[in-house]
């Protein structure tokens, strides 16, 4: 024990005194925030490691007292964590967003603390926001805009977006970087870097490494918003047969790396319930069409949008009525997932939708879970082992079942570390995706709905038809492939309206009980 806390002492002394050469001779500037961004950083990482090892010295495990105390040590953990994103700004809020994302996955005093990232991003003075405008498209706000809102629409880690009219007048969204995020997101990755290899040498049974990793292949592509602009037209163009999604059309003539400028849409955040009520808009109908795009994404496509928190999911009625449409917006953090692991993700899915043991075994296993594949299902699902065992689409999540997987999430957070250090880095966003899409469809009340595994099953069966099709060797073999694929998605087809004729009957004998009830009384 001596021997970790001597160690912590040393590379924190090591780290503050290196800082300023680290982040260069001209970040001197306190202003730039170079030495006190990595001091914060390296207190933190200090403060938090002593109250882990201090407080759980002589604590017996798996007693009472130490889940209490633990959850403690979290709590503390996670308001030192949140204070530091927010200080720092830049890199340092995109993590930390990250990883209040992991709902099911980490334990819940950080992911709530941390959660609040997603709303609580600083913005940029409007006078440094002109400059960037000016610096990157040679002209001044004036010159390029008939009106140019001061106050941002809302501000993230690393940009901000404001309301503009064309001088054509037509209403956009311009989106701004940052002025120093770009400069500082490489030096706060080596600093992470070094911090959180710190943290592993004195607690190796957490690797968090995998972080770090994430952060240095996708900042560089969430930084140049030309990326960004054509991740969203690409995007446009794999979904275009729905209708109900929209994605806002690029101005390349006005954009850069660093200035995005596209068409305004409005909307509701898709997590506002109250939005929903006030505006006549079919909640099942929104978590229906968010299944069906994901879907099809994930599983035929193969191209997968990863920051579908509520500030990016917007959501509105329709032009006559037709129903709810989906605005996606921000286009920067995508995964591309190979065809290899894109099919044996569409067998694990369908083995875990029919709850075949040995399916979900050797498919979460091709996936690098290894022995640890319940717990990677109870990952991928959000539900316990029983479910999985039961089947998934039994029944909804109990409030008895959400309140275990929120404690197992603290009990195996050394499993859960390992499985995330083992995976394919591609799974590493696609969980953080399905936990922001649960997230939403929690806050709707219409989480593990029939419809959604309905989509699931459909896209899976498309996906592993196409690739069979691909590899067929004769004229029969393609024709028995495409005759197999039509009668499965024939099957799903008839059992979803079976479900809809039994909620119609049940929804026309409840009317009628009511009305029998009232006229009695």
């Amino acid at each position: 024990m001596r021997r970790s806390i001597r160690l912590v002492s040393l590379v924190t002394a090591g780290l503050a005194t290196s800082g300023g050469f680290i982040y260069g001779a001209h970040s001197w500037d306190p202003s730039d925030f170079g030495v006190v961004r990595i001091g914060r950083a390296v207190l933190t990482t200090a403060a938090i490691t002593y109250d882990y090892l201090m407080t759980l010295r002589s604590v017996p495990p798996a007693t009472q007292e130490y889940d209490i105390i633990i959850s403690q040590v979290h709590a503390r953990s996670a308001r030192r964590l949140l204070d530091l994103c927010c200080a720092n700004r830049g890199t340092y809020i995109k993590l930390g967003q990250h990883l209040g994302a992991l709902e099911y996955l980490l334990p819940p005093e950080y992911t709530s603390t941390l959660g609040v990232l997603h709303s609580r991003a600083p913005s940029t003075p409007l006078p440094d926001v002109l400059h960037i405008i000016q610096e990157e498209l040679g002209k001044e706000t004036s010159e390029l805009f008939a009106q140019f809102e001061e106050t941002p629409l809302g501000a993230a880690s690393l940009a901000q977006v404001h309301r503009a009219v064309l001088r054509d007048g037509q209403t956009v969204a311009v989106k701004v970087q940052h002025p120093k995020v770009r400069k500082q997101s490489s030096r706060d990755i080596v600093i992470m870097e070094i911090l959180l290899h710190m943290v592993q040498t004195v607690f190796p049974q957490f690797d968090f490494m995998w972080l770090v990793e994430e952060a240095k292949k996708n900042l560089p592509q969430e930084l140049d918003f030309l990326t960004e602009g054509r991740n969203a037209e690409k995007m446009a163009h794999m979904v275009r047969k729905f209708p109900f999604l929209k994605i806002p059309h690029i101005h390349w003539d006005l954009s850069t790396e660093r200035v995005l400028v596209m068409e305004y849409m409005e909307g509701g955040q898709a997590n506002d319930l109250q939005y929903m009520k006030r505006n006549n808009i079919d909640v099942d109908q929104v978590s229906r069409a968010l299944g069906q795009m994901y879907s099809e994404m994930i599983f035929v496509h193969g191209f997968v949008h990863c920051d579908p928190h509520p500030g990016n999911v917007l959501v509105r009625q329709s032009e006559g009525s037709r129903g709810p449409e989906i605005i996606l917006l921000d286009h920067g953090l995508y995964q591309e997932l190979t065809d290899n692991f894109r099919l044996n993700y569409c067998h694990l899915w369908q083995a875990l939708l029919a709850a075949d043991m040995a399916g979900v075994r050797r498919y979460s296993q091709r996936l690098g879970a290894g022995d640890l594949y319940p717990l990677f299902a109870c990952m991928l699902t959000a539900r316990s082992w029983d479910s999985v065992n039961r089947g998934i689409d039994r029944g909804p999540v109990s409030t008895e079942e959400a309140q275990e997987i929120r404690s197992n999430a603290a009990a195996y957070l050394p499993q859960i570390s390992q499985l995330l250090a083992s995976v394919p880095r591609q799974m590493l966003l696609l969980l953080k995706t399905n936990d922001l899409l649960r997230g939403i469809e929690t806050a709707l009340h219409t989480n593990a709905s029939a419809s959604s595994f309905l989509s699931m099953s459909r896209c899976c069966i498309r996906a592993v038809a196409r690739h069979r099709r691909q590899t067929a060797t004769s004229f029969w073999s393609y024709a028995h492939i495409s005759i197999s694929e039509s009668l499965h998605l024939g099957q799903l087809q008839l059992y979803e309206l079976l479900l809809w004729a039994r909620t119609c009957w049940l929804r026309r004998w409840l009317t009628l009980l009511v009305h029998w009830i009232s006229y009695s009384i």
